[in-house]
C-alpha cells in the first residue's frame, strides 16, 4: 500500500485544494498517514500571503531532510502559492525537494508521484486560464461541514497583496459542477457548507451570479446553513443582499475586509472601495438583523498612513461593531505595489497603533457577546472542549462560538439549542434545552 502524508499552510482554500489532491491520490490506491516518517510520499501545500509563512514552510519542510536520508526513495512535492512564487529557488534551498507544482497543475500530482507522467519535468507552475479542475471534488474531511471552492483567483491586484501574481486572474467553476459537489456531500450527510473564492461575491457564470448561486444550493436537500469567505465590499449588490437577509439557509456572518477606514489609504491600496460604501453594507445588514455577525481585516501602519488616517480607521471600527477582527501590523511583500515604496513609519509606531486598535476591538468583541446573553440560539456542535471533556462547543448561526454541557447523547454534527446565559473571559456559555 503506498502512502501518502499531506501538511497545509495558509488559507482555506488551501485546505480545499489538498482535500482535492488527496481525493485524487485516493482514487489512485494510496493511503493517508499522519506522520511524514510513515510516508511514502509528501506533499506540503504552501501559503505566500505574507514573508513569515514561507518562512515557516521553508523550515518545516527543511525537516523532512533526515527522513529522506533514511529513505532515498521518499518524493516529496511543495505546491501551492509558495511553489508558484518561489519557483526553481526551491530546489537550491530545499535538496530534499522532488518536484514543485503551481496551483493550476495539480492534476499531475499523481502522476509525478507514482512514476506515470510521460516526461521527466520537475516543476510546473505556469499559469493555465483554462484549468478550472471540472470534476475534481475534494475529499470530505468533516462528516457534517465541508469547504467548497467556487472561485480560484484575483482581479482585484490591491497594492499590498501578492496573491493575484500567484493565483491569476479570477476563475469561476461552471454552476452545475458546484452544484454537483454540493448534491454529494449532502448526500453522505453534510448539513454545512462553506463557500469559498478569493472575491467569493464576484462569482459569475453565463447563466449563474452569486445570489443565484446561493438560491439554488438552499434548494439542495440535506444543506441546513450556508456560509461563504471571502466577499468584496464591491460586490455586495442589492440583489446579494436580499438574499443574504431573506433565505434561512444562508447564515447572518459575513467576514469582510475592511484594511483600513481612511478613503486615502483606501485609494492607496487599491481597495476598490470608500468607507461610505462599506458603511453602508454594514448598516443595510444590521438594520433587519442588529445580531448578524461581521468579521474583517484591518491593515495598521500601511505605507504612507498618518496619525489621521490611522484615527479614521479607529472610527470606522467604533461605528463598525465588528464582532471579530484580524489586525495586522503592514510588511512589505517583495513582487507587491506597495513594496516599492520607502516606509514612513518606524516598527514602534506601527506596533503601538496596532496596541491601540487591539484595545478597541477586544472591548468591542466583548460588548457584542454580551449582546447574545440571554438569547435561545440554534447551535451546529462541532467537538468536545479542548478544556473538558465532558462539555461540547458549537457554534450559532452568526458564528459565535458556544460552549455547553451537552444533555443526553449529544455528537458532532447535531443541531441543538442553548439558552446563552453566561461568558468566561471571551467564551460564550450556554445551557442546553432538552
Amino acid at each position: 500500500m503506498i502512502r501518502y502524508h499531506l501538511a497545509t499552510y495558509g488559507c482555506q482554500m488551501n485546505e480545499y485544494d489538498s482535500a482535492m489532491i488527496a481525493r485524487k491520490l485516493e482514487a489512485r490506491g494510496c493511503i493517508s498517514v499522519d506522520t511524514p516518517e510513515e510516508a511514502d510520499f509528501i506533499i506540503v501545500n504552501t501559503c505566500s500571503v505574507r514573508e513569515k509563512a514561507e518562512e515557516t514552510a521553508i523550515a518545516r519542510i527543511s525537516k523532512f531532510k533526515p527522513i529522506k536520508k533514511k529513505n532515498p526513495d521518499l518524493k516529496v512535492v511543495v505546491c501551492g502559492c509558495m511553489a508558484k512564487n518561489r519557483g526553481k529557488e526551491l530546489f537550491k534551498k530545499l535538496k530534499m525537494v522532488n518536484f514543485i507544482v503551481g496551483p493550476d497543475h495539480y492534476e499531475k500530482i499523481p502522476d509525478l508521484l507514482l512514476g506515470t507522467y510521460p516526461t521527466k519535468e520537475r516543476i510546473f507552475l505556469e499559469e493555465d486560464l483554462e484549468q478550472n479542475y471540472v470534476g475534481d471534488f475534494a475529499k470530505i474531511q468533516n462528516h457534517f461541514s465541508t469547504f467548497i471552492t467556487i472561485q480560484r483567483g484575483c482581479n482585484k491586484r490591491c497594492s499590498y497583496c501578492i496573491v493575484p501574481y500567484l493565483r491569476g486572474p479570477e476563475k469561476y467553476r461552471e454552476t452545475q459542477d458546484v452544484l454537483d459537489e454540493v448534491k454529494m456531500v449532502a448526500d453522505k450527510g453534510i448539513t454545512e457548507i462553506m463557500l469559498l473564492g478569493q472575491t467569493v461575491n464576484a462569482y459569475k457564470t453565463k447563466d449563474c451570479d452569486f445570489p443565484q448561486l446561493l438560491t439554488k444550493i438552499s434548494e439542495i436537500g440535506g444543506i441546513r446553513r450556508i456560509r461563504f469567505t471571502s466577499p468584496h465590499p464591491r460586490h455586495y449588490t442589492n440583489e446579494l443582499i436580499d438574499v443574504l437577509l431573506n433565505n434561512s439557509k444562508v447564515c447572518h456572518y459575513a467576514h469582510i475586509p475592511l484594511q483600513s477606514g481612511s478613503d486615502a489609504m483606501l485609494k492607496k491600496m487599491r481597495r476598490q472601495h470608500n468607507l461610505e460604501q462599506y458603511m453602508s453594507i454594514i448598516e443595510q445588514l444590521r438594520s433587519k438583523d442588529p445580531y448578524y455577525g461581521i468579521s474583517t481585516d484591518i491593515i495598521c501602519g500601511f505605507v504612507g498612513e498618518t496619525e489621521e488616517d490611522f484615527e479614521w480607521t479607529l472610527k470606522a471600527t467604533e461605528q463598525a461593531q465588528f464582532d471579530s477582527a484580524f489586525m495586522f501590523i503592514y510588511s512589505p511583500r517583495q513582487g507587491t505595489e506597495s513594496a516599492k515604496e520607502v516606509e514612513t513609519l518606524t516598527e514602534q509606531e506601527k506596533l503601538e497603533r496596532h496596541g491601540r486598535l487591539v484595545e478597541l476591538q477586544n472591548s468591542i468583541t466583548l460588548k457584542r457577546n454580551q449582546m447574545m446573553l440571554g438569547r435561545t440560539e440554534e447551535i451546529l456542535v462541532e467537538r468536545a472542549s479542548s478544556k473538558d471533556i465532558s462539555e461540547m462547543v458549537g457554534k450559532t448561526d452568526n458564528f459565535k462560538k458556544v460552549v455547553f454541557k451537552p444533555q443526553g447523547i449529544v455528537r458532532p454534527g447535531d443541531y441543538i439549542t442553548c439558552k446563552l446565559n453566561d461568558i468566561r473571559g471571551w467564551t460564550i456559555r450556554g445551557e442546553m434545552e432538552k
